[in-house]
C-alpha cells in the first residue's frame, strides 16, 4: 500500500462530519461510489461520490491527530478485508451446497443418514 493511494482529509456533513481516509485501493463496484474510512464511526462506509467529494477538505492539525487517525484505519482495513472475503464466501456457499447435496443420490446415502430421509 503506497503512501500515495492514501488522502486523509474531514468531510463536512453537519452534525455527521467526521475525519476520513481514502485509499484508492478499495474500489467499490460503481463509478459513482467511493469507499471512505469514518473515523467517528470507526469504519470503512461506501459514500456517493457526486455528493461527498465536494464536502471534503484537507486535514488539519486541530481535527485529530495523523498517527491515530492512521493506525485507526489500518485495524479498520483489516476488518473490511476479512468481511469482504467472509461476505464472497457466503455468498458462493449456499450455490455449493445446494449442488452437492442435489448430486447425491438417496441410494448412496450412508445407512446412518437413511432414519433422515425417513
Amino acid at each position: 500500500m503506497s503512501k500515495s493511494d492514501i488522502w486523509c482529509g474531514f468531510l463536512h456533513a453537519g452534525e455527521h462530519s467526521s475525519p476520513v481516509v481514502r485509499d484508492t485501493a478499495l474500489e467499490t463496484k460503481s463509478a459513482k461510489t467511493i469507499f471512505l474510512y469514518n473515523h467517528v464511526r470507526g469504519r470503512i462506509l461506501e459514500y456517493s461520490r457526486e455528493i461527498v467529494e465536494p464536502k471534503l477538505r484537507e486535514l488539519t492539525p486541530g481535527d485529530v491527530s495523523l498517527k491515530e487517525l492512521q493506525n485507526a484505519f489500518k485495524a479498520a482495513r483489516k476488518t473490511f478485508a476479512a468481511s469482504k472475503a467472509a461476505k464472497q464466501w457466503e455468498d458462493a456457499a449456499p450455490a455449493a451446497i445446494a449442488r452437492e447435496a442435489a448430486a447425491v443420490p438417496e441410494d448412496d446415502l450412508p445407512i446412518e443418514d437413511l432414519t433422515k430421509v425417513f
